[in-house]
């Protein structure tokens, strides 16, 4: 399913806009400040009803309106959806699917899948663990049906459980009850992961191989608490411990993914550039699990991000993949230079205003 016309309505800079979007590579040019970034913003909001820029909603309605709007056409064969979300200043939002009210976002997420990629995307490795976490999480959400209401329970047992910690009630039949569903749940999610893993695995060595270029680049897990023992056993040992501390020291929310080149951790003999290369080699592999359900690429500023070599790597496997990609920059003379002999849409960003170049 491809994002086949985007409106926008009083988000951000943007004029009121509407975007035929190609279904494979969109690039979008303009000036810094023009709204080429807020055009990649509306798509993802679209997905997800949030900014990927800003946790305040104040920010993304435009000054002086009241609420701002988002709609999308899609197209899957014959098959059409439209998709919509207003949001106002007070929060509160209306989300409908073909013309259906619905109550959840993540309806919009399973519709319209969306990474985006951009200056901050190296942070998914030399950040802390928790983006990587969403990182598997997300492509889970995608291929693993029931993943979200087992990871909705999961931290409702952890959100219980630490509770109870803090209150110092850590004998309890109650936090009893509470630490074996958390172990349950964690152990199920722990599966889910390492499961998805073992399928992404070879995909992303594949980008590697075309972006990178690099030796030996490999992805392990870690599930959170240590091989060989039961979690439940865990917090029956560790209760006290993890009462004095008021929190759960141990369990699906400790994961991480470790990234090795030559056996050793990316980050601690990659250049940034490379290990540049590589998280755009990682997301850009989780578009290919998902199946017949494609990925919207948000590419932030392209040209800022690679040289000439990398640029054309990125483009042309872009190309070859059936996912869809908006591609912002500054000269759109690079931007066509990025995908050699190649089909694509090009736009051009004036105070907010959308040109067909």
């Amino acid at each position: 399913m491809s994002l086949e016309r985007l409106f926008a309505s009083r988000f951000r800079n943007l004029q009121d806009i509407q975007l035929d979007l190609n279904p494979g590579i969109n690039f979008i040019s303009g000036k810094n400040g023009s709204g080429k970034t807020s055009l990649l913003e509306a798509a993802h909001f679209l997905s997800s009803g949030r900014s990927f820029r800003t946790l305040a909603l104040d920010p993304v309605i435009q000054k002086g309106s009241d609420d701002c709007l988002v709609r999308g056409e899609l197209k899957k064969g014959q098959q059409r959806w439209q998709i919509g979300i207003l949001r106002n200043r007070n929060g509160e939002r209306d989300i409908r699917i073909n013309g259906e009210t619905c109550s959840r976002a993540s309806e919009l997420a399973e519709i319209l899948p969306t990474r985006i990629l951009g200056p901050e995307s190296v942070d998914l490795l030399l950040g802390p663990p928790d983006p990587r976490r969403r990182f598997l999480n997300w492509g889970l959400f995608h291929v693993e049906q029931g993943f979200v209401e087992l990871w909705e329970a999961a931290n409702r047992c952890l959100r219980q459980r630490n509770q109870l910690l803090r209150e110092g009630d850590s004998q309890s039949r109650a936090f009893k009850t509470w630490s074996f569903q958390l172990a349950e749940h964690a152990l199920r999610i722990h599966c889910a992961r390492e499961q998805y893993l073992n399928d992404y695995r070879p995909i992303f060595k594949q980008v590697v191989e075309s972006i990178c270029q690099l030796d030996e680049v490999d992805i392990s897990y870690s599930r959170g608490w240590p091989d060989g023992v039961e979690l439940f056993q865990i917090y029956e040992n560790e209760a006290q411990i993890d009462e004095k501390r008021g929190f759960t020291q141990k369990g699906f929310q400790r994961a991480d993914v470790r990234i090795t080149v030559n056996g050793d951790l990316a980050t601690k003999i990659c250049s940034r550039g490379e290990l540049k290369s590589i998280v755009w080699s990682l997301i850009l592999a989780q578009g290919e699990l998902n199946g017949e359900q494609n990925t919207l690429y948000l590419i932030d500023d392209l040209a800022s991000e690679f040289d000439i070599v990398h640029r054309r790597r990125v483009g042309s496997y872009l190309a070859k993949t059936s996912n869809q990609a908006l591609v912002t920059g500054v000269d759109s003379r690079i931007l066509v230079d990025c995908c050699e002999n190649e089909i694509v849409t090009l736009f051009h960003v004036e105070h907010g205003q959308i040109l067909l170049s």
